[in-house]
């Protein structure tokens, strides 16, 4: 298999594109006529710290809500025309669907590990999926078949397993993502960024 060349993240430019992370993970989207939006939840100040970053990066003009007891909040972009293509590319009805051929850049892995990634116990980097039981079967293996055209080998996890996740169990798996990720964004505690 040929492996593409990245740039790492920290090196890329934040870009609309870079909102298919979130889509790939657990992101919602609305599409009405010529505009869209893409919306998050996160369970932590620092994903909605960084993600609003990139965002407001990407000319996206981002609105955060305030977080919940439990301390989530949701991140959405501005209504815009710029998003309607890629959100129209990955949808199949109403449903939300990896474009078939999608290779992840490492924009776009960057904000799905910043919407639903996590190092677990065991040192595996698992990268959450959407929960919704008529999204798994498609989407997982399209996902898996992403990440392995960026060269990032995964495996699902199911619902009994902590999932649905994909996980990043081997070092070289691992080593390949915190290549592409690069550097964790500011105020990113280091223990929770791969690398």
């Amino acid at each position: 298999m040929t492996q593409l060349s990245f740039f790492a993240a920290d090196e890329h430019v934040p870009e609309p594109a870079d909102v298919e992370g979130a889509l790939a993970a657990r992101g919602q989207s609305t599409l009405a006529g010529e505009v869209a939006q893409v919306s998050v939840v996160l369970d932590t100040g620092w994903r909605a710290d960084a993600l609003t970053a990139i965002l407001t990066g990407a000319g996206l003009g981002p609105v955060r809500s305030a977080p919940g007891p439990d301390g989530r909040c949701t991140v959405s972009t501005a209504r815009t025309a710029e998003l309607a293509p890629i959100v129209r590319r990955w949808r199949r009805g109403a449903v939300t669907a990896v474009p078939e051929g999608w290779t992840p850049s490492a924009g776009a892995l960057r904000v799905w590990f910043l919407t639903a990634g996590r190092i677990s116990a065991t040192g595996a980097v698992d990268l959450g999926i959407d929960g919704g039981l008529e999204h798994h079967a498609p989407r997982r293996a399209a996902l898996v078949e992403a990440l392995g055209r960026a060269g990032i080998r995964a495996a699902y996890v199911g619902p009994r397993g902590d999932g649905p996740l994909l996980r990043l169990g081997t070092a070289r798996a691992r080593a390949r993502l915190a290549e592409t990720l690069g550097a964790a964004p500011t105020g990113v505690p280091s223990a929770e960024w791969p690398g």
